[in-house]
C-alpha cells in the first residue's frame, strides 16, 4: 500500500509477514534508512490499516473491469474448437470428429459458394435460407442439417458437397420448383397420379409421417398421356422449365418436403410408394421410360438424404427389369438400393397404422378410409422465407414478361 506524505511515498508490504517498510523519494528511488528514532520516523509515516483483499468476481469489481472479465470469459467460451459448435447444431445423429469438420468447412466455405452460382442471391434449398450466419431468416441449426445431407449424400468429400450445392441451387434458380409446388395447377389427370399423406400420430414409425405415392395404375394409356404431358414438345416456359408432368412430379416432392423437420430424426427424411397395380410391362411407354429417368436424376442430384424407405407395390416377375433398369443406370447408389422394399401385393399396413389407409393397402384390415385420396394431404406451406423467394420469382417473371412484350 502507498501513502504520500511530505512528497515521500512509505510502502508498506506484508509478503514476508515482518511488516517491514521501505521508502521512496518523489522520483520513485529508494531513500536510504532514517537513524532517526522511532518517534520521529512515525512523524512522517502514515499507518493505514490493510483492507481485505477483494474477491474476484463480478459482483464486487467495478462496472468496467466486470465487463471486461466478462468479454474475457466469453472469448474463453468462443475459444472452442469450430468443429465442436458446429456437431452441437446436428441433432438428428451423432457426428464423429471429422464428420463435425468437414461439415465446418462445408460452412466456412458458404460465401465462396455463393461467387461460384448462377444467382448469389438466390440461397434458398427445400423453403429454408442457407447462407452464412447472421443473415435473416437462416437458422443455423436448419441450414448444417440440411448441408449435412450434402455432404452424406458425397461420403464426406467436401469439395464433391460443395459441387452437388452450387449444382443444385442452380437447378433451384432455374427450374423453381417452389412455384410448381405452391403457384402451379395441373390436369386432373396428372394429379390421379399421385397423393401426399401426412400421419402425425405418436406411434407412427419414425421417417414414415410424410409419405408420396405415385399411382401408376391409374394411367390409363401412358402413350397418351406423355404425348400430351411429358417430352420436349411439352416443355414450359423460360420461367417454367420441363414438362408439365416433370413439375408436377417435383411439385409433389417439394410439398412433401416441406413437411418435413430437418431437425428431428424422426422426421427429417420422408417415404415414397410406386404402386405398379394393373400397370402391364407392355403399357411402358418409352415417354414414361426417359420422364423416369429424368426425375431419378433430379432427385438425386437435388433431394440427398431425404428417402426413408421406398416401397415398390403389385410388381409382377414380368416387370423385374425396372429394378434391373435402376441399376444399370447406375445412377442410384447401393445406400439407396438398400432402401428400396419390393412387394408382389399392396399390404403395407405393418408400416403405418392400418386404419389410416384404406383397404388394398393395409392387408383388407378394418378402415374407414375409402380411397388414398380421402387422405391425400392439402396443408403443406411454405416457410417465411419459401413465400419472400416465391415473392421474388414472381415478380421476376413479371419483369421477364415486360421485357419480352418491349
Amino acid at each position: 500500500m502507498l501513502t504520500r506524505v511530505n512528497e515521500t511515498l512509505v510502502v508498506r508490504e506484508k509478503s514476508d509477514g515482518s511488516g517491514s517498510a521501505s521508502e521512496l523519494n518523489p522520483s520513485g528511488s529508494p531513500l536510504s534508512p532514517s537513524p532517526s528514532s522511532e518517534s520521529e520516523s512515525s512523524i512522517f509515516e502514515t499507518r493505514v490499516k490493510r483492507s481485505p483483499e477483494p474477491k474476484n468476481d463480478l459482483t464486487t469489481l467495478p462496472q468496467e473491469e466486470a465487463q471486461i472479465m466478462s468479454d474475457v470469459e466469453k472469448k474463453v467460451s468462443e475459444s472452442a474448437e469450430p468443429w465442436e459448435e458446429v456437431k452441437k447444431t446436428i441433432s438428428t445423429r451423432e457426428l464423429k470428429k471429422e464428420e463435425a469438420l468437414k461439415l465446418h468447412q462445408l460452412t466456412e466455405a458458404l460465401p465462396q459458394i455463393y461467387t461460384k452460382v448462377d444467382n448469389p442471391e438466390y440461397d434458398e434449398i427445400y423453403g429454408h435460407r442457407v447462407n452464412v450466419a447472421g443473415l435473416e431468416h437462416v437458422d443455423i441449426e436448419v441450414r448444417n442439417e440440411i448441408l449435412l445431407k450434402f455432404l452424406i449424400a458425397r461420403e464426406f468429400d467436401v469439395d464433391k458437397a460443395q459441387k452437388m450445392l452450387i449444382k443444385s441451387l442452380n437447378w433451384r434458380n432455374e427450374f423453381r420448383p417452389l412455384l410448381a409446388a405452391f403457384e402451379e395447377t395441373y390436369d386432373d389427370e396428372l394429379n390421379e397420379l399421385g397423393v401426399l399423406t401426412y400421419f402425425t400420430d405418436s406411434d407412427q414409425k419414425d421417417n414414415l409421417k410424410v409419405t408420396t405415392w405415385n399411382l401408376y395404375g391409374n394411367v390409363k394409356n401412358p402413350k397418351k398421356l406423355f404425348e400430351k404431358f411429358g417430352g420436349e414438345e411439352n416443355l414450359g416456359t423460360a420461367t417454367r422449365p420441363g414438362s408439365q408432368f416433370l413439375r408436377w412430379r417435383v411439385g409433389l416432392m417439394e410439398r412433401a418436403t416441406c413437411l418435413l423437420d430437418f431437425t428431428d430424426a424422426s422426421n427429417n427424411k420422408g417415404a415414397q410408394v410406386h404402386d405398379y397395380n394393373n400397370v402391364s410391362m407392355f403399357k411402358i411407354d418409352k415417354g414414361m421410360k426417359i420422364a423416369t429417368k429424368e426425375i431419378i436424376l433430379i432427385f438425386g442430384d437435388n433431394y440427398p438424404e431425404l428417402l426413408s424407405i421406398k416401397f415398390f407395390l403389385n410388381v409382377n416377375i414380368l416387370m423385374s427389369w425396372i429394378f434391373s433398369f435402376f441399376k444399370n443406370l447406375g445412377i442410384i447408389s447401393a445406400e439407396t438400393l438398400s432402401k428400396f422394399q419390393v412387394s408382389h401385393n399392396s399390404d403395407i399396413g405393418s408400416y403405418f397404422r392400418p386404419e389410416k389407409l384404406p383397404p388394398q393397402y393395409n392387408g383388407n384390415r378394418s378402415t374407414l378410409v375409402a380411397s388414398l385420396f380421402d387422405i391425400d394431404y392439402q396443408g403443406s406451406k411454405l416457410s417465411t422465407y419459401g413465400q419472400i423467394i416465391t415473392r421474388k420469382l414472381n415478380e421476376k417473371t413479371i419483369e421477364d414478361v415486360n421485357l419480352t412484350v418491349d
